[in-house]
Order: structure tokens, then C-alpha cells, then sequence
């Protein structure tokens, strides 16, 4: 059975297994006014209402109908679960993303945590595209104008170019952003995965890991607004946001997830090391089958200078 969201006072208290929700009635972690979703239902509805059809015993709800949030008041839940992006013909196509940057980036533990699961890729792609795209073109008109300002700083590191030549090469790289942007997002989510598989930390199916991806990678890309250390910044913050959409998505621990996005990049730096240990043993040993590396002939004694 699929995991039960939990959420007070307009915030997510976090996913959970029947068993955990079961104890946290018991022990009065949980409240009949405490609001519940899980997959498969349309709205958030009050545990009190859902908990005898899960087959638990609790009292009934003390909160009423019209005490319900409304889907503005709970925009980082969202209608069962979905990120404001997802419900962008309600709410207006901007307000729909800058309510999704600030969710991911500001308040990443709730908004994963209450995550749809499912849905299909295209919204999470569309988003990411679309956002990212933006943020490159934004970034390249940042290099572009510092091209102009000093072109002999670019000349120096394009001896062939100019900065002419650069800023047509920028151009070119925001035309092609968006097709390389929806490759990154299949191969960057696939790895992941295939890590959380590796790890055993693969709880939900790959489309979890996409929208996570998706979501988070896009919104932190919004940094690059951030002159000259935005790029840094939106980096980092995705990573982190990527490790806690991972952890709450898809219930493990903090240490899987961070394992799962760093693991690709610590396996080619093994492989790398492998690879020019390997190289440098095999230079040693033609070395010594060849009479060792070649010397330079000593220089004659020179006549002294009389």
C-alpha cells in the first residue's frame, strides 16, 4: 500500500507507513483533525474521516468541513499533492512558478514530502525545460554583456576568436538548450534511479525519481538570476534540494540519497585513478622491456678557456 501523507495547520508532517500512522494515533502523535492523503484519493481529507477505512481506530474528527484549507491556503500541498506548476490553468501561468521555486527551494521538506508520486513526465519536463532554458539564456546575455564591456578578457582565452565570434557561439548554445536540456533530464533521473537501485533505496517507481529531478533541478536554476555566483549557488542549493526530495519521495534514509547522486561521480573519479594507475604501470613495465626510458648523451669535456 502506498505511503499516507500527513499535514497540520497547512504544513506537511511527512509520509508514512500504515504502521507508523497506527502508532503515531496510539501514542497521540496524530490527531483526527490531522489532514490525510494518499495515492489513488482526489482530496486531502481528515484522518479521522479516512482512519476507520484503513482499519484504524480513532475518534472522530472535531475539525468541520468549512474549516477546510482551501487550495490557495495549501499551495505547498496542492490538490492531492500536485506542485503549483501542475494546476497552472487555476492559478495563472507565473503565479504557478513562482510558487513552485518558492515550495521547492524554501520549504523542500513539505513540498516533497507531499509530492504526487505519479502524474506522467510531461509536466515535471515541461517545467524543467522551460525554467532551465530560461535561466541558461538569462546567464549566456550575462557573458554576452561582459563580452562587450571587455572583449580583450575573452580574446585572451579565444586567441582565434573574438568576442563577436563568442557572443554567436552563446547564441547558438541558448537555440540548442532545450533539446539538450530534455536528454539531461531522461539520463541525470535514469542514474539516479539506477543508484537508488544499486542502493536500495528505490522505493517508487522511476517517475517519483523524475518529478524529483525535475522540480528540483529547474527551480534551483532560478540562482542564475544571482550575478557572478549565482551558477555556484543554484548548484549546491539543487543538491541539497535533490537529496530531500529524494529522502521524502521515495521514504529512505538522508545518507542513501546523498549516495545515489554522488555515487556517478565518485565511480568515474575510481575509474579515472584506475585507469592512470594502470597507464602509468604499463609505461614502467615497457620501460624496463626496452632497457628503461632513453638518456641523454653526457656532453663532452670542454676545453677550458685559457
Amino acid at each position: 500500500m502506498a505511503n499516507i501523507h500527513i499535514a497540520r495547520n497547512h504544513q506537511s508532517l511527512g509520509s508514512f507507513s500504515e504502521e507508523d500512522v497506527r502508532e503515531g494515533i496510539r501514542t497521540g502523535r496524530f490527531s483526527s483533525s490531522d489532514l490525510a492523503w494518499r495515492e489513488g484519493m482526489a482530496e486531502w481529507r481528515p484522518l479521522g474521516d479516512m482512519a476507520p477505512q484503513w482499519g484504524m481506530e480513532l475518534p472522530p474528527p472535531s475539525l468541520d468541513a468549512d474549516e477546510l484549507p482551501t487550495a490557495g491556503e495549501m499551495e505547498i500541498l496542492g490538490e492531492g499533492g500536485k506542485p503549483a506548476w501542475e494546476e497552472r490553468e487555476q492559478i495563472g501561468f507565473f503565479p504557478a512558478i513562482t510558487r513552485t521555486v518558492s515550495a521547492v527551494l524554501l520549504r523542500p521538506t513539505q513540498t516533497f514530502a507531499s509530492l504526487k508520486q505519479t502524474g506522467g513526465l510531461a509536466n515535471p519536463l515541461l517545467y524543467f525545460v522551460l525554467v532551465s532554458s530560461v535561466m541558461f539564456a538569462v546567464s549566456a546575455l550575462y557573458q554576452m554583456a561582459a563580452t562587450s564591456l571587455n572583449p580583450a578578457l575573452f580574446a585572451a582565452k579565444l586567441p582565434h576568436g573574438s568576442g563577436t565570434a563568442f557572443s554567436v557561439a552563446l547564441l547558438g548554445s541558448i537555440l540548442i538548450s532545450p533539446a539538450l536540456y530534455v536528454l539531461s533530464a531522461f539520463i541525470s533521473s535514469g542514474i539516479t534511479h539506477l543508484c537508488l537501485k544499486l542502493l536500495g533505496g528505490a522505493n517508487k517507481p522511476f517517475e517519483t525519481t523524475f518529478r524529483v529531478i525535475c522540480y528540483a533541478q529547474a527551480s534551483a536554476a532560478v540562482l542564475n538570476l544571482l550575478p557572478v555566483c549565482g551558477s555556484l549557488i543554484g548548484i549546491i542549493w539543487g543538491a541539497y534540494c535533490i537529496i530531500i526530495g529524494l529522502k521524502e519521495a521515495q521514504g529512505i534514509t538522508g545518507w542513501k540519497a546523498t549516495l545515489a547522486i554522488t555515487l556517478p561521480g565518485l565511480l568515474c573519479c575510481g575509474l579515472l585513478l584506475l585507469l592512470g594507475t594502470a597507464a602509468g604501470l604499463g609505461i614502467a613495465e615497457l620501460s624496463k622491456e626496452f632497457g628503461g626510458m632513453p638518456h641523454l648523451p653526457q656532453l663532452p669535456n670542454l676545453p677550458q678557456a685559457p
